[in-house]
């Protein structure tokens, strides 16, 4: 089925690749794009289409879109993500997993919400989701997926308005029109509040192919042989995690753009895609914490402030300055835990002897920041060869290093809100209505607890109305009760009557 969209012409096809080519030369990211990424802009036409049609051909909506997502997707390091990335548990607990088709042959993503909890790292699971799409996508070229929402089973307990929140915004933001279906299976009735509020989530295209179904009709979306057997049909499959066959990776060549447009010249390696001697893109939490940070007064950089990244709770930006307390040159690089929650400018660079530089950081308006200090920073820093580096030159400093290199400083920083600006944002709402609206981090936060206490209102009142239904059925059993037995009692005393009265008639005669 998928979202009913306008199908855009070549020439509007050809205009946001003339787009994306021009900027990319003019304006290089700071951090090349990847190869995979600019062969599909460059050489086909099928991702460039699925931008153009979920934006309605708007082409300067779609450009911006289709940049943002390769950003993402660089600092993601979402071509290069593998199992062994993945929190393992998590992975083969089967909580996730690809199975089977739809009726149209699209690939089944299936989340089996009875096994989730709360206590799970949202980040890790979101990189699980991401591994599958981005393993489906590599088999079979960019196709779409269905999702499966499996909530049989599934209570107050183990529903994470947040995780499936989590799961809607990837989709929403970095994989446009890729889905077929979006299935509910099997929704209890005390989760409608809750499905309400996901539902209110998802843009209108969404909605369209949104589907409530049950044992009854899952057929008319998953043929009986592909639905497993607790949804009624014959297949009996166990998930077993199967890792995915090694591929090799070819260096694609641009051919709508010149030599100078083409990034990474110098990549004829292995370490050019894998960065398997280097880095990773993507911090995890378990090893950020084993990473040195130098005392003050110590080392190359000296970081301010040095232990957080305070985020403003109402425009929801940071400021980092970097200050080289060296008498050399020294080149940086800045790395996150959850990438698809900030922009950073400059993400890498050369700072001079006895100066300083500016990084600014952006909470994204449809992100918030995890509890209890998940998300987090990591400066890395070394000696440049030169305060003329290009950028070019500096990618190719971290190619080659990582943050095991004894030359490389480490810098952790965790996130964090800062409490100085609730009040004056208060009062700024007060004299300016649009003072939350324009800004997102405060405004999700409270829409959040909104929901939150909605759905535990919809919930007391449902526990409420189930206990009045119980208690009126045990009045009208009551009821009943009595009516019976005074029915027999009636009965009862109405034949001695008459049988007393039959016998006195008789005697006086």
């Amino acid at each position: 089925m998928g979202v009913k969209v306008q199908n855009p012409t070549s020439a509007q096809i050809d205009e946001l690749r003339q787009r994306f080519n021009t900027k990319y030369a003019n304006s290089p990211p700071t951090e090349p794009f990847h190869p995979i990424d600019l062969d599909r802009i460059r050489n086909e036409e099928l991702w460039l289409q699925r931008f153009l049609e979920m934006h309605d051909l708007d082409m300067e909506t779609s450009f911006n879109k289709l940049w943002e997502t390769c950003v993402w997707r660089q600092s993601y390091g979402a071509n290069d993500l593998d199992h062994s990335h993945l929190n393992q548990e998590y992975l083969n607990q089967g909580c996730a997993f690809v199975h089977n088709q739809d009726v149209d042959g699209k690939p089944l993503l299936i989340f089996r919400v009875r096994l989730h909890n709360k206590s799970k790292n949202l980040d890790e699971l979101i990189r699980i989701v991401v591994y599958w799409v981005e393993r489906i996508q590599r088999e079979n070229h960019l196709t779409q997926l269905s999702i499966f929402f499996d909530m049989a089973g599934t209570g107050l307990a183990t529903m994470d308005l947040d995780f499936v929140k989590r799961i809607v915004e990837t989709f929403k933001l970095y994989y446009p029109n890729a889905l077929n279906y979006i299935m509910v299976f099997e929704l209890a009735w005390v989760l409608n509040a809750a499905f309400k509020v996901i539902k209110a989530l998802l843009p209108p295209k969404a909605v369209e192919i949104l589907k409530m179904i049950s044992k009854k009709d899952v057929t008319q979306y998953v043929t009986k042989e592909n639905c497993l057997a607790s949804w009624g049909g014959t297949d009996n499959y166990e998930f077993s995690f199967v890792p995915e066959a090694k591929r090799a990776i070819s260096k694609p060549v641009a051919a709508n753009a010149g030599d100078a447009e083409q990034p990474r010249q110098d990549m004829d390696n292995d370490k050019k895609v894998h960065f398997a001697k280097t880095a990773p893109m993507v911090l995890h939490d378990t090893n950020i914490g084993e990473l040195h940070t130098p005392s003050d007064g110590e080392g190359m950089l000296q970081l301010e402030p040095s232990e957080y990244v305070n985020f403003c709770p109402i425009t929801g930006d940071a400021k980092l300055t970097l200050k080289n307390i060296s008498d050399q040159p020294v080149v940086y690089k800045i790395q996150t835990t959850s990438p698809e929650k900030f922009r950073v400018r400059p993400r890498c660079g050369v700072v001079p002897p006895n100066s300083s530089s500016e990084v600014n950081i952006w909470l994204k308006s449809d992100h918030q920041l995890s509890p209890d200090a998940k998300d987090k920073f990591l400066v890395m820093a070394a000696i440049a060869p030169s305060i003329d580096c290009s950028t070019q030159e500096v990618a190719d400093i971290w190619k080659e290093r990582g943050t095991n290199d004894p030359d490389v400083e480490n810098h952790r920083l965790v996130c964090r809100l800062t409490g100085k600006s609730k009040e004056s944002g208060a009062k700024g709402e007060g004299q300016d209505g649009q003072g939350s609206r324009e800004f997102g981090p405060q405004q999700l936060q409270e829409q959040n607890k909104e929901m939150t206490a909605q759905l535990k209102h919809t919930r007391n009142l449902q526990y409420a109305t189930l206990f009045l239904i119980l208690l009126l059925f045990a009045g009208f059993g009551f009821l009943l009760f009595d009516r019976f037995h005074h029915s027999i009692a009636d009965h009862g005393s109405g034949s001695t009557c008459e049988k007393t009265t039959a016998f006195k008639c008789a005697k006086h005669k």
